[in-house]
């Protein structure tokens, strides 16, 4: 990736560690997903007010939020009654909640998600197809798990090679270093500390489980969008947004 991308990459805020610009990515196609349009995030609850203009400035009108209720409810989201944001809060399920018994790994989890939430992950593109503004952001708490199996949607509806989109993932290991203290007190009643830490990391190898299940069981994200019920003109919407023409 050259230098000036990863300039444009990562935002610089002083109340979220993980918000990034999904542009600039090659596909396959020989296109590049288009800067300023797409962002994914940790959690906005710490956001100051320089930062909402920042981001209200980089043309950002809607935001998604993916927590789960009680976290939305303990750490209320800056835009959250906004007048100049729209704010559209779908409630997936951490992760980490699910327990470690039931999985090897996180891409287990990604996929569980994939094939268990298909009603909540059609609201939530169907949100951001239609978005208002230039761009839109969606976000969670770490920016990591549900961001990233969204994230890791988008980009392979737009068609960005599957090590590119895992490389993408895997960018939330130094960004959410600042807040890992944060996180660890999420961790769930009768999970040992040592069970959770493997819920904090981002490997390329988590994504890449899940980008390989969604090509073999669904041809890949249009797929799987469409199996979830998500229209032909949102599907539509979405890659004219994410990619340039």
């Amino acid at each position: 990736m050259a230098m000036h991308a990863e300039k444009k990459r990562l935002i610089p805020v002083v109340g979220a560690y993980n918000i990034r610009d999904l542009g600039g990515y090659a596909t396959k196609e020989g296109r590049t997903t288009r800067w300023g349009a797409m962002f994914r995030a940790d959690g906005l609850h710490r956001l100051t007010g320089e930062d909402k203009r920042l981001l209200e400035e980089m043309g950002i009108r809607t935001v998604v939020d993916l927590r789960h209720a009680r976290e939305v409810e303990a750490k209320r989201n800056a835009f959250d009654g906004s007048e100049t944001v729209d704010y559209v809060h779908v409630s997936l399920l951490n992760p980490a909640s699910t327990g470690v018994r039931e999985v090897r790994d996180l891409g287990d989890l990604y996929i569980n998600l994939l094939e268990g939430a298909g009603s909540e992950l059609k609201r939530v593109f169907e949100a951001l197809a239609a978005g208002r503004g230039s761009a839109v952001l969606f976000h969670c708490a770490a920016g990591k798990d549900r961001t990233g199996v969204v994230a890791g949607l988008l980009l392979d509806l737009a068609g960005v090679p599957h090590d590119a989109i895992a490389e993408d993932y895997a960018l939330t290991s130094a960004c959410i270093a600042p807040i890992l203290e944060e996180l660890r007190e999420g961790r769930p009643a009768g999970m040992s500390g040592e069970a959770y830490e493997r819920f904090l990391e981002s490997e390329p190898e988590y994504m890449l489980r899940m980008l390989r299940h969604l090509e073999a069981e669904h041809g890949g994200a249009e797929g799987y969008l469409r199996a979830i019920g998500l229209a032909a003109a949102d599907i539509a919407r979405l890659r004219a947004r994410l990619v340039e023409s």
